[in-house]
C-alpha cells in the first residue's frame, strides 16, 4: 500500500526540479515548490526552500559561550574559595619592659603573691570573622613554672572582625612559696625585679569548618615585686667615710 505513494512522491520532485525557467526577460525567478501560485502543496515529497542568507543558517558561538561561561564560573569559585579559606592569626605582646606590680602584692611567712596585667594584642588576616575561645598565659622563672595558669575565656559571641585587631587584657596571679628564690628576692630591702618567661596561647575556631586552632606567643617580662626601703646612697657615703 506504501509503494504507490512513494513512487508519486518522487515523480512529483522530479517535475518540480526538471522545469524551465525563462530568465532572459524576467528578472524574478518561479518559485519550483509553489509554481507561481503562492501556496505550497502538501505532497510530503516537497521541501521548503530557506534563502542561504537567513539568520538560521548562520553558524551560532556555541562553543564561545561555553568558554565563557565556564571561566566565569572559574574565576567566582576561586574568590569565594580565596576568601573564606582559613588564614593566620597572629598574637603579639605589648608589655611595657617594666611592670610595676608592688601595690598588688600579699606577703606572710609562707608565701608571696604577686598579681600583674598582661596585655597581648590580636590580629587577624582572614576574610571572614574568627570565633575568640580562649586566651592562656603560662609563666616560669628561673626554667621553674609557677601556677595556675591564667586564663581569659571569651564568651559564645565573642568573633573577631575579618581583618580586625583587638587587644586583650589578662590577670596574671603567681604565688611564690618560701623556699623558692622569688620568695627571698622579694623580701629584700632594696626593690627587686623578677624575670618572667610568658608563654601566651590564644585558641579560636575558623569561619570554614569550625576547626580549633591555636596560636602562641612566648616573652620575657621585668615584674617589680617590692616597694623597697633601702638607705639613701648619701647615707651610705657617710657610713664609709
Amino acid at each position: 500500500m506504501t509503494e504507490p505513494t512513494a513512487m508519486a512522491s518522487i515523480d512529483d520532485d522530479e517535475q518540480l526540479l526538471n522545469i524551465t525557467v525563462d530568465n532572459s526577460t524576467n528578472t524574478h525567478r518561479r518559485c519550483p515548490t509553489c509554481q507561481g501560485t503562492g501556496q505550497v502543496t502538501t505532497s510530503p515529497g516537497l521541501v521548503a526552500l530557506i534563502p542561504f542568507d537567513d539568520a538560521r543558517l548562520k553558524r551560532r558561538p556555541t562553543l564561545l559561550w561555553i568558554i565563557l561561561t565556564v571561566i566565569f564560573c572559574t574565576l567566582i569559585a576561586s574568590a569565594v574559595i580565596v576568601t573564606i579559606l582559613p588564614r593566620s592569626v597572629h598574637l603579639s605582646i605589648k608589655n611595657p619592659i617594666i611592670i610595676d606590680a608592688t601595690n598588688d602584692t600579699f606577703r606572710n611567712n609562707t608565701f608571696f603573691r604577686l598579681t600583674f596585667t598582661h596585655q597581648t594584642h590580636i590580629r587577624s588576616d582572614n576574610w571572614v570573622p574568627i570565633h575568640l575561645i580562649n586566651l592562656t598565659t603560662s609563666v616560669e622563672h628561673q626554667l621553674l613554672p609557677i601556677g595556675p595558669n591564667a586564663e581569659k575565656v571569651y564568651g559564645h559571641k565573642m568573633f573577631l572582625r575579618p581583618l580586625g585587631r583587638i587587644q586583650s587584657n589578662i590577670t596574671v596571679p603567681l604565688d611564690f612559696e618560701s623556699n623558692t628564690m622569688a620568695y627571698r628576692a622579694c623580701q629584700g630591702t632594696f626593690r627587686q625585679m623578677l624575670l618572667f618567661k610568658l608563654q601566651t596561647t590564644l585558641t579560636y575556631a575558623d569561619f570554614l569548618l569550625g576547626r580549633i586552632q591555636t596560636t602562641n606567643n612566648i616573652s620575657y617580662q621585668y615584674v617589680l615585686c617590692n616597694n623597697g626601703e633601702g638607705k639613701s646612697h648619701e647615707s651610705i657615703v657617710k657610713n664609709i667615710t
